[in-house]
C-alpha cells in the first residue's frame, strides 16, 4: 500500500491498487467438491521428480564422518571408486562430491555427499577454509548463472549445499582457534549444523560441560548456527536446541540389544553403546532434525537466505553505486548533488579562464597587428622621404 494512501485515510477505505487481491466472500458448499484432495495432488506430483538434497561433511580424519554418513542414511555410502592420497601428498582440501539416489515410498532422493578430505591435516590450516568457501560460492555462481539463461532456467539442477555437518574434535575443551574461524567465515554462506563426532569418547558430564562452553563460544564470537538463526521451523527449534551441539557417534556393525534386535552399535568392555539409543548419544534428534522435519527447511533456508545475500551482493557489484537501503539512498543522493555541484562550480571556472586566457590571447594579437601596420606605414613614409629627397637633388641638378 502507498504511504500516501496510508497516511490519508488510515485504514478507513482498502486499498484499490492493482497489487491487491479482490476481497473474497466465504460461501458455504452444500456438497463435497473434492478441494480437500489438492494436497494430495501436490503430493501425487512432486513425487514424480526427485529431491535434491547436498550435504557437506567437514572435519579433521579420524572422526567417523563417512561411518556417520552411513548411520545416518541406513545405506553404505562409502566410495571405494577414489582412494584418498597419502597425506604427503594432499597440498590442499581436495573437494568430493558423490552422489546417490534414495528411494522409500516411491520418494527419490538424490542426495549429494561433499566430502572434504585433507581438512584440518596439515600443521599450516589458513589455506584449509579457503577451497570449502570457494566450493560454496562456485555453486551459487552456477545456479545464479542458470536463473539469468532463458533456456536453463526452467530446469535448473541445484547444486548448491544444503547443509554442512561440521565435525568438533571431543577434546572436552571448548572450540579450537580453526573451528571458530571456519564456522566464523562461513555461517553466512550455508547453513552449519555443528556435531560432536566419537561422542562416546565422553562421559556424560563432560559431554554436557562441552556442549556449554561450546555454545558459549558460538555466542562470544557471533557464529551463527542452524536451526538457532536460519530456520522458519520455529515450533521445533526450542526442541532442537535442548541437543545441539549434536554428540553423536556412528556404526557399520550391528549387535544384539535387548530382546535380541540387531541395531547399529558399539561394543566394548564395559558395555554396548547402541547408535540410535537417545540415552547413549544424539544421532536420533539430528537424524530427525536433518531428514524427517527440516530437510526442505534447509533447502529453502538456502535459497531464501544465504543465496539470496550471495545474488543481491552480484546485483550491487553489476551496478556502481547501487544503494543497499532507503537512507544510504538519501546519503548517495546528498553526495551526487554535492559533487554535482562541485563539478559544475570548477566547469564554471574552467570556462571562465579559459575566457580570459582567449581574450588576452585575442589583444596580443590585435596588439602585433597594430605594431607590425605601424611598422609598415613608417617604412612607407621612409621611402616616400627617400623618392622626394632624389626628386629635388634631380630638379637642383
Amino acid at each position: 500500500m502507498p504511504l500516501e494512501h496510508a497516511l490519508q485515510f488510515r485504514g478507513r477505505f482498502p486499498d484499490s491498487g492493482a497489487w491487491k487481491l479482490p476481497r473474497s466472500q466465504p460461501v458455504r458448499l452444500s456438497e463435497p467438491l473434492g478441494i480437500g484432495h489438492l494436497p494430495a495432488q501436490r503430493v501425487r506430483r512432486s513425487k514424480r521428480k526427485p529431491y535434491v538434497f547436498n550435504l557437506m561433511v567437514v572435519g579433521d580424519s579420524g572422526l567417523g564422518k563417512t561411518t556417520f554418513l552411513n548411520s545416518l542414511f541406513n545405506a553404505p555410502l562409502s566410495s571405494e571408486d577414489a582412494p584418498r592420497a597419502p597425506l604427503s601428498q594432499t597440498a590442499t582440501v581436495d573437494i568430493r562430491p558423490q552422489t546417490y539416489e534414495l528411494i522409500e515410498d516411491g520418494v527419490i532422493l538424490h542426495l549429494t555427499v561433499i566430502d572434504t578430505p585433507g581438512f584440518g591435516d596439515k600443521l599450516n590450516r589458513q589455506d584449509d577454509f579457503q577451497p570449502v568457501s570457494d566450493y560454496i560460492e562456485s555453486q551459487y555462481t552456477k545456479y545464479h548463472e542458470c536463473e539469468r539463461s532463458d533456456e536453463m532456467r526452467k530446469d535448473i539442477i541445484d547444486t548448491r549445499v544444503h547443509a554442512l555437518l561440521y565435525f568438533i574434535p571431543p577434546t572436552g575443551n571448548g572450540l579450537r582457534d580453526l573451528d571458530i574461524e571456519f564456522m566464523q567465515r562461513l555461517c553466512t554462506k550455508v547453513n552449519i549444523i555443528p556435531v560432536i563426532g566419537k561422542a562416546d569418547a565422553l562421559m556424560f558430564d563432560e559431554s554436557s560441560a562441552f556442549k556449554k562452553m561450546i555454545l558459549k563460544d558460538f555466542q562470544r564470537n557471533d557464529i551463527r548456527v542452524y536451526p538457532t538463526f536460519h530456520s522458519d521451523e520455529r515450533e521445533t527449534v526450542a526442541e532442537i536446541e535442548k541437543h545441539m551441539p549434536f554428540a553423536v557417534i556412528g556404526s557399520d556393525e550391528f549387535i544384539e540389544a535387548e530382546g535380541g534386535k540387531k541395531v547399529r552399535g558399539r561394543m566394548y568392555r564395559w558395555g554396548a553403546v547402541e547408535v540410535e539409543n537417545p540415552k547413549h548419544n544424539d544421532f536420533v534428534f539430528l537424524r530427525d532434525m536433518v531428514i524427517r522435519t527440516n530437510l526442505q527447511d534447509l533447502i529453502e533456508t538456502t535459497h531464501t537466505i544465504h543465496y539470496a545475500l550471495f545474488r543481491s551482493s552480484k546485483i550491487r557489484g553489476s551496478v556502481v553505486g547501487r544503494p543497499e537501503s532507503i537512507i544510504a539512498s538519501d546519503e548517495i543522493y546528498d553526495q551526487q548533488v554535492e559533487g554535482a555541484q562541485l563539478n559544475a562550480k570548477a566547469e564554471m571556472q574552467r570556462k571562465e579562464d579559459e575566457l580570459k586566457s582567449n581574450f588576452v590571447l585575442k589583444i596580443r594579437e590585435k596588439e602585433q597587428q597594430l605594431r607590425e601596420r605601424e611598422e609598415a606605414l613608417k617604412a612607407k613614409q621612409i621611402q616616400l622621404n627617400e623618392e622626394i629627397e632624389r626628386m629635388r637633388m634631380q630638379l637642383d641638378v
